[in-house]
């Protein structure tokens, strides 16, 4: 059972979980618009791990550097194992959202993002789920 217990928690997991699934949607219409489902995938990242810093109240900063996000969870919760998926991420968050310079993504792009952006919902549902460091 996640620790939703507060409304703020539960809004960004439940975000993230639609971003993710949207996705997934995205990258197989016809044809795919693979710089959508790079920001999806980044978006859902970034609201799972605004998520987790909610749950051990923490402040959520305006930044959509999952790197930055990443390093402000605690140490005992392990995001070194993210740390690859937040980089990878990262740059999706601004880049889509203008249209110069053109960002032209290519499904291995979009495929990678999203396998990124599961890991770290899986992440951040185990940190949510266990309560370590409470």
């Amino acid at each position: 059972m996640l620790r939703l217990d507060r409304p703020e928690v539960l809004a960004w997991w439940q975000l993230a979980q639609t971003d993710l699934r949207v996705a997934k949607v995205v990258a197989v219409i016809d044809p795919p618009a693979w710089h959508v489902v790079c920001f999806l995938a980044q978006q859902a990242g970034e609201k799972c791990l605004k998520a987790v810093l909610e749950a051990r109240q923490l402040t959520i900063p305006r930044t959509h550097d999952l790197t930055v996000l990443v390093d402000l969870v605690a140490a005992d919760l392990a995001p070194e194992r993210i740390v690859d998926d937040a980089i990878c991420l990262s740059d999706y968050g601004v880049k889509p959202r203008y249209p110069v310079p053109a960002f032209e993504a290519t499904g291995q792009q979009a495929n990678a993002a999203i396998a990124a952006a599961e890991r770290i919902a899986a992440w951040a549902e185990l940190a949510l789920t266990s309560g370590v460091g409470d």
